[in-house]
């Protein structure tokens, strides 16, 4: 049965990322992109424990979601494998947590799948003193994130009708099986596009990756080790300087493991840049692009979450993602927070491969057993940006 559970995530794990992936992009076209999959499907996941069975509701998040079954049970099951294994690793922390309005409370069935399943920890807060209940929510994630995510949660986002917030905090340190020397890394150009470029600090190796050329993608990939661990970073880089665009439409249609496969241990020339990235963005007309809708309208069937029969519906989805990739590894972090209110509210041995990121590639960080957990595009490692939320703080 473990097996059953494990692959009805394991295919959802697959799906969900590239089509997350693909419309983050659309809606956010022109800054560097990070985010974790992993830490949004889990938030969701819990979101679909409180929907009522057979509704409406449950159907398009089974759907968009990419879930191959609607058993809620099975469904519970393969997010507890999935947790579990984490809880083992060194490297990789996730942790669930739900906020409760003071004075209400959970159904029964509801808390003991969130804290039995989802290892989640339910808290009573008083919403309607936002800011103290934004400063305690944020204090959380911080404390889950080794600090790299603050400010999550906005406090105007939160008042006397908010009845659940739902979190995941996940965050991640890698230290590179084959660590760059920095006294080899120096200032290069990093091209934009064909006519413009920007000088970056770009780390340099000679050695034995596992590494693809991809020529259905006219592209090539490479994988770099994380010590301790069974995770990886894929880099894809697309042949032309400016083909990322036309990159990231073939790879929504393929499965991560149908390149994967491909990789091969080859001796490469391989150039990296350093970066970090941030990303912040409200995720509700991702989700509605998903054709996950219901669950913001009065239609929304929440029925097995709390005791109070009170209509909810999700206001706001926010998720803020940071990265840094340098010479020892890559520290990653993220966050997820669903708002819920009641519904009045808003190769051989030869000379080596070439593998120069001098222009902007998309690239994973992902287990081989439970996918992408995060996802991201470098567009101009000079920049650390964020996305759309930052306009509305």
């Amino acid at each position: 049965m473990e097996k059953e559970e494990s692959l009805i995530l394991a295919d959802s794990l697959g799906a969900f990322p590239r089509n997350l992936y693909h419309t983050l992009v659309k809606l956010n076209p022109d800054i560097n992109l990070i985010c974790s999959p992993i830490s949004i499907q889990t938030c969701a996941g819990m979101l679909r424990m409180g929907a009522d069975d057979g509704s409406e509701t449950a159907k398009q998040l089974d759907e968009g979601l990419n879930f191959t079954s609607s058993d809620v049970n099975l469904l519970a099951d393969g997010f507890y494998n999935t947790l579990n294994y984490y809880q083992q690793s060194s490297v990789l922390q996730m942790a669930n947590k739900i906020y409760i309005m003071q004075k209400y409370q959970t159904r029964m069935e509801f808390s003991d799948v969130l804290t039995q399943k989802f290892l989640s920890n339910i808290e009573n807060i008083d919403f309607s003193n936002s800011k103290k209940a934004a400063n305690t929510i944020n204090a959380w994630v911080e404390s889950q994130t080794n600090s790299l995510i603050k400010d999550v949660v906005q406090q105007n986002v939160l008042n006397a009708d908010t009845r659940l917030v739902l979190v995941n905090a996940i965050r991640f340190k890698g230290e590179w099986t084959i660590k760059f020397d920095e006294s080899t890394t120096q200032n290069e150009d990093f091209f934009l596009d064909d006519k413009n470029r920007t000088i970056v600090d770009m780390m340099h190796s000679t050695n034995n990756y596992f590494y693809a050329d991809l020529t259905n993608f006219e592209a090539k990939a490479l994988r770099m080790a994380y010590k301790d661990s069974e995770l990886y970073m894929l880099i894809i880089l697309p042949n032309q300087k400016n083909g990322l665009n036309s990159l990231e439409q073939k790879l929504r249609l393929t499965p991560l493991d149908s390149i994967t496969s491909l990789l091969k241990e080859t001796k490469v020339s391989l150039k990296v840049p350093k970066f970090k990235a941030e990303f912040e963005t409200e995720l509700t007309p991702v989700f509605k692009e998903l054709g996950i809708s219901i669950i913001f309208s009065s239609q929304a069937e929440f029925g097995k979450m709390l005791e109070q029969n009170e209509p909810l519906s999700v206001s706001n989805i926010l998720h803020k993602a940071f990265i840094e990739v340098n010479e020892e590894g890559t520290e990653a972090a993220a966050a997820t927070a669903m708002v819920m209110m009641v519904r009045s509210a808003p190769a051989p041995e030869s000379m080596p491969e070439i593998f120069h990121a001098n222009h902007p590639f998309y690239y994973t960080i992902y287990d081989e057993n439970h996918g992408s957990l995060f996802v991201g595009n470098l567009l101009n490692p000079a920049v650390t940006t964020c996305g759309q939320c930052c306009e509305m703080h």
